[in-house]
This record gives C-alpha cells, structure tokens and sequence, in this order.
C-alpha cells in the first residue's frame, strides 16, 4: 500500500506572469529494504605468495562455515577474484622486509535481512580464532526503489497540480493544460531526514529509507 507524506513548498516555489503559473511539488514516500549485502575482506601476509596463498584458503573457508552456520544458505555467499599485493617495509637503512598479501572478498547477498545483522555482530569470534577478516558496512537495498521512486514522482505531479488549483482559484481564474514539467534528482534517504545532494542521494546505509521527488510544473491560466 502506498503511503505518500506531501510537503508544501515556500512563496518563492510559486510564479506567475500573464497566463502561466508556475509551482512547485513534492511528495515522500517509505521503503523499506528487502535485500542486504555484506562483504568481507580476508587479507592474510606472509612470507612468500605460496604461503599467504594457502593461509587464504584456509581462512576463507573458515569464514564461509560461519556464515553457514550463522544461518546464511551457501547460495547467498560468493567469492570474488583473488588479489595479490606486495609490502615492502624499511627496518633499517641497508635492511628491507618483503612480505606479501593475497586476498579476496567473501561476498553475501540475501534477503534475510535480520540474519545478517545478527552476524555481524559476532564478527570477533572470527577475530579470536586469528582470521584476518575486515568485515564492510551491510548495505540495504530495495528492489521496489524503481516503483518507489515512480510512486513519489506521480505523488510530486499531483501535489503540483493541486497547489495550482488552489492558488488559481484564490485570484479568481481557471487552471488550463500542464504546459510543461521537470523532475528534480530523485534523494533516497533514511527515514525522516532533511538531507538533501544536488547530486541526489542514494542511501544504503539504513534499513528504512524513504524516496523523495520534486517537480516543477508550469500551467495555462485561464481568466
């Protein structure tokens, strides 16, 4: 069900000249996420490649049973493209230590949202058993954000199209055809935030979230 919070604009959202008028309406929309993505980084060091190779192995392995057995199904966990890097430190002046890195990203993508959470937040029990694992923020997304965000710009449309109405009436005339429309960045924040981009704002930090739209629309007046 759609549940659409409109906002009035200021004076300075509104213009009129002979026989247009010109206004401005917005409309929020909630939604929720439904999808959650995870990634965790496992990057041990060692002493040539062969052994930071197979130290990985072990600790990927390591990482995707307790995932399993944290309840996320094997479907949900994928593995990225392991990646090698070399670190050379100065000890001294004539003395260099090479050591070398191989890592790879553990990768989850579900729908059970509230399983994720919870694992996360045992994250150290990996530490204590030595993994090097350097666990990403869990990202919410939504696969309804593209109806979501064609809900709040039919709500924006609508909400213009009234404030029209009513300031028309007020000096007395009839309002006529959209004469034309344009849409502002679409900014999807989480819930009740005044924040706003230029650039437009695609949140996916936050579980609830909530889709913003804008348009300008200018329309005939008839007297």
């Amino acid at each position: 069900m759609l549940t659409a919070h409109i906002f009035a604009g200021t004076i300075h959202d509104v213009r009129h000249s002979r026989d247009t008028l010109s206004v401005t309406g917005s409309a929020r929309v909630p939604i929720d996420a439904n999808l959650a993505r995870w990634s965790l980084a496992v990057a041990p060091q060692a002493s040539s490649r062969a052994k930071a190779a197979r130290q990985l192995r072990r600790e990927s392995a390591y990482v995707r049973d307790f995932l399993r057995k944290a309840g996320i199904p094997s479907t949900a966990i994928s593995l990225s493209v392991v990646q090698t890097s070399t670190i050379v430190t100065r000890l001294s002046k004539h003395r260099l230590r090479t050591r070398y890195s191989v890592s790879q990203e553990v990768e989850v993508s579900t729908r059970q949202i509230d399983v994720v959470e919870a694992t996360a937040t045992r994250i150290g029990q990996l530490l204590e058993r030595g993994v090097d694992v350097s666990p990403s923020p869990i990202q919410y997304l939504s696969t309804e954000l593209t109806k979501a965000k064609l809900d709040a710009l039919a709500a924006a449309t609508e909400e213009a199209r009234h404030r029209a109405e009513i300031l028309i009436h007020g000096l007395g005339g009839k309002l006529g055809r959209m004469r034309n429309s344009s849409q502002g960045v679409f900014q999807v924040t989480p819930r009740d935030s005044t924040e706003v981009s230029d650039y437009g704002i695609s949140d996916t930090s936050s579980r609830e979230k909530d889709v913003n739209a804008v348009v300008s629309a200018t329309f005939d007046v008839k007297r």
